[in-house]
Order: C-alpha cells, then structure tokens, then sequence
C-alpha cells in the first residue's frame, strides 16, 4: 500500500536544480520580471507514498527526514515498522576495488528503526550507529543482519611508512590496548563497545587454511539486531578482511581471496544464521571468487551442499582464465568445510569454457547450474549436480551475445537477460527441458523490439538489471503466464535532434511458459521517465502493484497500468 524511497545521495544536487528549473525563467527572463526562484528543500527525506493501484495513482503521504552526511543502503519494513540502514560512506560496494583502507577507513554504519502506524507522521523509535564500513545486510524474521568491515583510527599512523616513521608506527601499536583496536557502538546517544573480544576470531598461522596473504588490519563485523526487541542481539567479528558474502537460509558465508606465489583460492568462513552468529567451519576453493552486484550467484546451498564456481589466472595467453565448480559440505565435528568434488577433474576433464572466456551469468537451480562463458560467442552450459560427489557437464548451447543475469522460469524455461553481437540489451529465452540439449526459443533487443525503430538509429542501450537483481520484478500469474519488468536507458539517434537518451520500464510477459516449446515473450510496452537532468538514472526500480506499474527513476516514480501501457502519469 505503499512506497518509501529513499534519495541516493550522489544526484542530490540534481534533484535540487531540476526542483527549480520547473518553475525558474532564464536569467534574462528573470531580470526582466524580478522572478524569485523557488526555494530549494532543505533537508534530504524519505518519501513515503500511497499507492491507488486501481487507477496507477501515488500521492506522497509523509517523509522521514535524513541527515546530509548519510546514505541509505537498505529498506526494510514489518508491520508497522520501517528500519533504515546508512552509511556515513557514499556506496556499499563490496569486493577488491575497496579493499584498500583508505576508501572506507572512519566510515559508520547506522540501522534507524521507525514507527509508520502513521505513515503521515512517522516517529523515530530507535537509531544503533557503530564505527565500520558497511558492506550488506540481510533479515529473517524479526532479526537483521549487518555486515561491516573495522579498521582503527590511530592518530599518526603512516601506512606507507619510511625512514623514522616505522619506529613511530611501532610505539604506536604497542601502546594500543584492544578496547581502542574494537569498533564502539552508539545506541540512543548512549556508547559502549560493540563487540566482546572473547567473541572475536583470529586465524591459527598453523592451520593450512590460514590466509599467506596478510592483508590490509582489517575488522570483519558481523551484528544481529531483533528489531522487534530494539536491541543487538549479538556481534562477533573475524580478523582478516575479506571480499564477500553470501547468505542462505541457514548460514552466513564470508568468502577471502588468498594469493600466493602458486595461484589464488578462495577461503570460506561459515557461521549460522541465528542470533548466536556461530562459527561452524571453515574451507578451501581453488580459484578466486569476487563477489558484487550479481555475482553471488556463482555460490549456493542445497540440501546440505555450498556449491561455487571460482576463476583462476593462468598466465598462458592461449587461455588466460580457468573456470572450476568446487562442492563443500559441512562437517560439524571437526568445524571445517570438506571438499567433496570439483569440475573439471581427471575423470572429467572438459574445461568450462573455451579458451580465453571470462565467466558471465550463473545461476544454480535445484541440482542444476547454468553458467555462460563469452568471448566472441556465447556457450551456455548445463551442469549435473544431481550427484554432488560427481557433477559433470550434462548440455551445451552456442549462441551469439551473453547473459549476465539468468533468471529461473520454471524447471523447463531459463532466461537470461545480457548483451547481443551489436552491444545491445538482449533477452533470450531458453528451453533446458531436456539438460543434454538447450536451444534458444528467442531473442528480443530493447528499443527495436516492436520493430518501429531501426537497429541504425538505437546507439546503445544499458540496463541495471543485469547487474543488479533488485532493478529486476518478476511476478508468477499462472502456471501458463508470468510478468516481469525491466529497465533500460537507451540512446537513438536522429537527423534533427541528433542523439536522444530515455530512460524505460518495460513491460513483459512470458506466455505459454507451462507448453516449454512454444513459450515466448511479449512486450505488453513500456514508460518512459522525463529527463531533466543531464546524464541517466544511477537507480531504477519497478512495482507491480494489482494491475498498476511503478517506475521509481532515482526519487520520482512513473505510472502505468498493466491493461493500458499506453497512458501513463509522472512524475510523482
């Protein structure tokens, strides 16, 4: 019944300047009539809009006001609560292009709890703010994890240190006790430490799987808050950096990147998903695994198995990459995750990929994966995972283009969502009834797909959803029909105008998915979002609501109904 956006932080000053330019003359116009401008907001808000899904209408309804320093990097509501998550940092990228200190060394992380039982005057019921760069979040049930990374602020320290500034750096460490080392915690305006020391873990330097690479002093945070108590329930931490995160049902799994003179591996830390934050175990994938965006698809659990597909440098520039499916499973006795089976291997060694391919989409389903390697041609590979000590490469596709992004449709329909030979957003769909031999069922290319513009005059095109799983909406009708949306921003160029950016919600549906050889999808049409500021929307989001479509382009939101695409409304 309603939508809370929140603003992103780098376009703000757009937001202020295209305020008002809708209702400011040009300075000659201005001098001319002693026009005022209008006046800027001063305070940066979430908005909280009512949905009228029977007529695709949103009216704003309340704001939460937010500070100037802060960005939201999540949402999340229960009942008549809504919990915002910040950062004093301007992204929550996570992975090897921050793992330098310096990018978010100083920054905190913030989780504010509100009451919106009236949504027109939301009261503020609770705000934690601990020291540490945040990195992600996940909830299940009334608890919400929170991932962040620590590194202390030592006044003086040099961290490229030379000459006198070594010695300088060592009397400062050694006069360090562990209290200033651990991250404190803010709760109502009231400080204490965050987390017990007796709760933090070190790795054994006598342990095979102990990291060779030291790497940067780095605090890995993890914090349980019950959100229907208002407290935290719990925080531990691990010390070493490292570059990911993937959450299942049961388990938090935090990946570390290890190089050394032979190669890289991936070490993977496992705690339960419960407010005791466990350790259960730890293990080993040859291979690097960077995990952002969507690249978390490439781990997995089920049914008692972490499944993940690693890349490794080769040196040879007759196949530079090598791509390998590693299968772990927890022994709880010896807290350690044993390495069941790998692919390829010696009884089955077909590589993954032709030379030189990078890894595009992955997707596990069940005891299947799908993978899609590109260079000049797209393969789509189809793996067996029905026996987890032997999986093994059941089909492959050869197709042009690739998918990033690879979306379930059902047991016998995959689609993917990527770029064609020309550079251009591409959906395909794909029939893996039969695992041994999956065939495409279609392509359709955004902006020329209902043939009223020509491949010459679409420029390039760009959608969010290729990297971004939450700038995609999917929504099952029946077992012969879904809907789905997709964003984009697409540049046509013409004679009189020259070139012409839009930003778009699609609309799509996939009919016949139930009859796997004759199912396709169909362009039920798009909206289109005004532009007013020079360059695209960093943030596309859409909403299926009854019969009614929400485009929410940065703050504003767009509308339309699913019946009549044609008619829309916007900006609210």
């Amino acid at each position: 019944e309603h939508l809370f956006i929140a603003p992103s932080r780098s376009m703000h000053c757009c937001f202020i300047a295209d305020d008002m330019a809708l209702v400011t003359e040009t300075e000659e116009q201005a001098e001319q009539s002693d026009a005022v401008p209008a006046p800027q907001k001063s305070a940066r808000s979430i908005r909280i809009l009512e949905t009228d899904p029977e007529n695709a209408g949103a009216t704003e309804v309340g704001t939460i006001e937010l500070g100037d320093t802060r960005t939201v990097e999540g949402l999340y509501t229960q009942d008549n609560q809504l919990v915002s998550i910040s950062t004093s940092g301007w992204w929550g990228i996570y992975g090897d292009s921050f793992a330098r200190v310096s990018n978010w060394g100083g920054q905190t992380t913030a989780l504010n709890i509100y009451d919106i039982s009236d949504v027109t005057a939301p009261t503020a019921q609770m705000q934690i703010e601990f020291q540490g760069g945040f990195v992600n979040s996940r909830k299940k049930g009334d608890t919400i994890y929170l991932v962040a990374r620590h590194t202390p602020n030592i006044d003086g320290f040099v961290y490229y240190p030379m000459g006198e500034t070594v010695s300088e750096n060592e009397t400062l460490l050694d006069a360090l006790s562990i209290e200033d080392i651990l991250p404190k915690v803010t709760v109502n305006g009231v400080e204490s430490q965050l987390v017990d020391v007796n709760k933090c873990l070190i790795t054994d330097p006598k342990n095979e799987l102990s990291p060779t690479d030291t790497g940067y002093p780095t605090l890995t945070l993890l914090v349980a808050v019950n959100i229907a108590d208002q407290s935290i329930a719990n925080a531990t931490c691990y010390l070493e950096p490292t570059n990911g995160i993937y959450v299942s049902e049961n388990a938090i799994y935090l990946t570390q990147i290890d190089h050394s003179d032979t190669g890289s591996r991936t070490l993977i830390h496992r705690y339960e998903l419960s407010e005791d934050l466990s350790y259960q175990g730890s293990g080993v994938a040859e291979g690097s695994l960077y995990l952002s965006g969507d690249r978390d698809f490439r781990i997995n659990e089920y049914e008692g198995h972490l499944r993940l597909v690693t890349t490794a440098l080769t040196g040879d520039s007759s196949d530079s990459v090598d791509h390998k499916l590693s299968i772990l499973k927890l022994n709880t006795r010896e807290l350690e995750m044993e390495l069941v089976a790998t692919l390829p291997n010696k009884e089955r060694p077909e590589a993954i990929g032709k030379p030189n391919e990078d890894l595009y989409g992955v997707r596990f389903m069940g005891d299947t994966a799908y993978l899609v390697t590109f260079e000049r041609i797209d393969p789509l590979y189809v793996l067996d995972l029905s026996t987890p000590s032997d999986p093994k490469i059941a089909g492959e596709l050869m197709v042009t283009g690739f998918s990033d992004f690879l979306h379930p449709v059902s047991n016998q329909l995959l689609m993917g969502i990527g770029q064609d030979e020309n550079r251009l957003v591409k959906l395909e769909l794909f029939n893996v009834e039969n695992m041994n031999s999956p065939y495409s069922l279609g392509t359709v290319v955004l902006g020329i797909e209902d043939g009223l513009v020509s491949l010459d005059s679409l420029n390039w095109s760009y959608s969010e959803a290729r990297y971004n799983r939450r700038a995609f909406t999917y929504q099952v009708m029946s077992d012969s029909q879904d809907r789905f949306l997709v964003p984009a921003t697409l540049s046509f160029y013409n004679e009189e105008s020259g070139y012409v950016d839009e930003d778009r919600l699609y609309l799509f549906e996939i009919n016949d998915k139930d009859v796997a050889a004759t199912a396709s999808i169909n362009k039920v049409g798009h909206i289109t979002a005004e532009r007013n500021q020079r360059w695209y929307s960093n943030r596309n989001r859409g909403v299926i609501h009854g019969d009614a479509v929400y485009y929410i382009n940065d703050s504003s939101v767009w509308s339309t109904l699913w019946s009549n695409p044609t008619q829309q409304q916007g900006p609210m």
